[in-house]
């Protein structure tokens, strides 16, 4: 077993404060940290509902590193069974249940992604598998004998779905039950969590203590927002930075966040020391600094620490061919169309056959909003492409195909 390093009180203080929402005993646990007087076991969740971990999700990787750093354990728990049931958080309508193929090909991805920001060293992977694989009807009764009705419906979700007298399956019930024997089963010291988890974790915390186990400390972090200005969420993909996002991509896609984000994206998604980072937001606030070169010391910053100084450099260049010199990137897909004989195609059809857009109505949108270009010429919905040669098609201001014919 590692033995615990003690931890230097100014850098306590900015791991206990940088980027948490709140801190359940809080004097308990800097104490603990502080003394490196036993080995922590930190649980952190994940329900594989999604292939990938997105960057808000790096905001509490980052702090688990740290604490496998400090000499401390990190349980990783990939939720396998509570996944196929679905979290009623933020949503006022149940998850639709999903195969246990599926939920164990998101693991494996997930296990990939955790391991890019938290070492393997004093870390370990567990499935629900290894206890509700053995849990019958009795444990059931038996876990759910410990809470009341009254105390699930007191939940902001399923007040929400009462209010609009929405279903509310017995199946979302059992989700906060699940969640909390993790912490029982694994006899967590501490639990991470984001804000919208805050609920499952008291809840086991309350279990522990119930059982006659130390109770476990509540870490919350805060949610990084995505870019359409709501709460990063694998939900929508469309407005999250990924933690697989190649260069270019998370380049854009840091440019293309509201500027009043910033501060967040600055303090929440990133290593910059705090020092730093006040002194660009204090340059933001005086005006001495332009919001779009903020930005750009974001995107280098944020795209460097997920892939490397070099290819956020490149990711700047590529960024600026693009975006003041009209220049196409040099990584764009190329994807092969039929022709079926025909010697033109109507623009909304070739979006669609190109698998650009699902839909002939999503496709038609973008044309009228006049985000479609062929061959830098901008489309109307009159446009018919002739389906000799190849052509360069652009949808919106980053995203880019080469389409040939066949």
């Amino acid at each position: 077993m590692t033995v615990p390093k003690p931890v230097p009180a100014r850098e306590l203080d900015e791991f206990l404060t940088r980027a948490v929402s709140s801190v359940s005993v809080l004097g308990d646990l800097r104490a603990a940290l502080a003394s490196g007087e036993r080995q922590l076991r930190i649980k952190q969740g994940f329900d594989p509902t999604h292939a990938n971990l997105h960057l808000g999700h790096a905001i509490s990787l980052r702090k688990l590193r740290t604490l496998s750093r400090w000499g401390h354990e990190i349980v990783l728990i990939v939720g396998d069974w509570t996944t196929q049931i679905g979290d009623p958080t933020d949503r006022d309508l149940t998850r639709p249940l999903k195969s246990r193929d599926e939920v164990m090909a998101n693991a494996q991805s997930y296990l990939d992604q955790f391991h890019l920001i938290v070492p393997r060293e004093n870390a370990r992977v567990v499935l629900q598998d290894e206890w509700y694989g053995t849990f019958g009807l009795r444990d059931i009764i038996e876990l759910s004998s410990r809470f009341t009705a009254q105390q699930m419906l007191a939940r902001e979700e399923f007040r929400k779905r009462l209010d609009k007298k929405t279903p509310i399956p017995i199946k979302d019930l059992l989700y906060p039950l699940l969640q909390a024997y993790d912490s029982v089963a694994i006899k967590a010291d501490v639990e991470f969590g984001g804000t919208d988890q805050l609920f499952n974790i008291l809840a086991g915390r309350e279990l522990q203590e119930q059982i006659g186990q130390r109770p476990q400390a509540v870490f919350i972090v805060e949610m990084l927002e995505g870019l359409d200005g709501d709460q990063m969420h694998k939900s929508k993909p469309a407005t999250a930075i990924w933690l697989v996002d190649p260069p270019s991509v998370v380049y854009g896609k840091v440019m293309a966040i509201q500027d009043q984000l910033m501060p967040h994206y600055f303090e929440w998604a990133t290593e910059m020391p705090l020092g730093e980072v006040r002194t660009i937001l204090d340059a933001l606030a005086r005006k001495e600094l332009h919001p779009r070169e903020a930005k750009r010391a974001l995107a280098r910053r944020i795209t460097a620490e997920l892939h490397s100084s070099a290819a956020a450099e490149e990711a700047e260049r590529a960024f600026d061919r693009l975006h003041k010199e009209g220049a196409a990137p040099t990584d764009i897909d190329v994807i092969t169309v039929d022709r079926d004989g025909a010697k033109e195609v109507p623009i909304v059809e070739l979006i669609v056959q190109a698998g650009l857009e699902k839909s002939k109505r999503a496709a038609r949108t973008l044309v009228e909003q006049g985000a479609v270009r062929v061959d830098r010429e901008r489309a109307t919905l009159e446009t018919r492409v002739p389906t000799s040669g190849e052509l360069l098609m652009q949808l919106g201001p980053r995203r880019f195909a080469r389409i040939r014919f066949r």
